[in-house]
């Protein structure tokens, strides 16, 4: 299936590297009913999602159907939106109107595959989602497993609350959506390890689980566990296919340094981090980096050097477009500035601005509870 790519401040989506600009109100309603690809959507559940605080008529969505298809007519062969005599509207998407001569063709497939993990190497999420998105106009498709990782970039968060996904697809995003989102670590950790000793993860994933649970012994202050998970990787971290890894590895050492108070050590892995980042520019890597320097910067009382840092750490993670190491970072900020600037609680306030922002935008509390709901029922 083809997928639009929306600019929500733009108001413009587009599909197949052609774009059409929309109002504020068509454009809420193409996304609505794209979220419901496939689904009947009521004249009720549009009015309720696009017009919560207002009272329009049943007149008003078929007046804004009517609009968008004609502003999608281009795109007539690709997708539309059938009328459901008496019930409302479903937005489909025609993939039997053309074939690609090059969906089939292996060689095309393994060199978009390479070309997608080097742009995930470097931390390119934008680059990532132009891939997805035209995967079929490019003439190749990714495998269900990259596909949902994709969805995680780019923060569809409730894409994973599908009920047609199975628990064993989704358990690894949920948990990671859990850590993030809520503030308790020692919950967090009770749910991945009742998920790890039923075994749901599928064995790539529960390994990367075990690679990244060592930040939240971290945040839980489990600084002995947290060490010894450590020094296990330290034997393989310098393999050719820990790559990836490396950066990622030096910036726990670092965090463990910094929540711990051990200073020395804590301006040792800042200087290693720094020498290896210009030829080691993975943008996620460095966007982190920065921001747990600032962290440091600010328990030695260097505020406007820790401002700094600070600031152009969250700007990288943002230019990453990798939406779960955004909010990692912002969630560093927000339960781990406090303690370090006590007497500076201002300070610490501005650093939690950027966390409100992205719990608005992406409803961690109703994200949390629904999230929740179903760890508790499946673990």
């Amino acid at each position: 299936m083809m997928r639009f790519i929306f600019f929500a401040e733009q108001g413009m989506v587009q599909i197949g590297g052609e774009a059409i600009s929309l109002l504020p109100k068509e454009y809420a309603l193409l996304y609505y009913l794209y979220r419901h690809v496939n689904q009947l959507c009521t004249r009720e559940q549009l009015l309720n999602a696009v017009w919560p605080m207002e009272y329009p008529t049943d007149r008003t969505v078929d007046d804004h159907i009517y609009r968008l298809r004609k502003k999608l007519k281009r795109w007539a062969h690709i997708v539309s939106i059938q009328t459901v005599r008496g019930q409302g509207y479903r937005m489909t998407f025609n993939t039997s109107s053309s074939v690609n001569p090059l969906a089939k063709d292996d060689e095309i497939a393994a060199s978009y595959i390479t070309l997608l993990d080097k742009y995930h190497l470097f931390g390119q999420g934008e680059a990532m989602q132009v891939l997805a998105e035209n995967q079929y106009t490019l003439g190749f498709r990714f495998a269900e497993e990259k596909r949902l990782y994709l969805e995680a970039v780019k923060g569809n968060f409730s894409f994973f609350l599908r009920p047609d996904l199975s628990f064993t697809q989704k358990a690894f995003y949920l948990l990671f959506l859990y850590w993030y989102i809520q503030p308790d670590s020692e919950k967090a950790l009770e749910y991945i390890e009742k998920a790890s000793a039923k075994h749901v993860l599928p064995p790539l994933w529960h390994e990367e689980m075990k690679f990244n649970i060592i930040d939240l012994y971290i945040e839980a202050k489990r600084f002995m566990q947290a060490r010894q998970a450590l020094n296990r990787y330290e034997q393989n971290i310098y393999e050719p296919d820990m790559q990836g890894f490396r950066l990622f590895f030096y910036n726990k050492k670092l965090l463990l340094s910094v929540l711990e108070k051990n200073h020395v050590e804590a301006h040792k892995w800042i200087q290693h981090i720094e020498q290896l980042l210009p030829s080691h520019p993975y943008l996620r890597e460095k966007g982190l980096f920065l921001v747990i320097k600032g962290l440091w910067l600010l328990s030695q009382k260097c505020f406007v050097k820790a401002d700094t840092s600070i600031e152009e750490g969250l700007f990288v993670l943002q230019t990453s477009r990798f939406t779960p190491h955004l909010i990692y970072g912002a969630r560093l900020l927000r339960y781990f500035s406090s303690p370090l600037i006590e007497e500076h609680s201002k300070i610490a306030t501005r650093y939690g601005q950027t966390w409100e922002e992205l719990s608005e935008t992406y409803s961690f509390s109703s994200l949390e509870q629904r999230i929740r709901q179903q760890l508790d029922y499946f673990l």
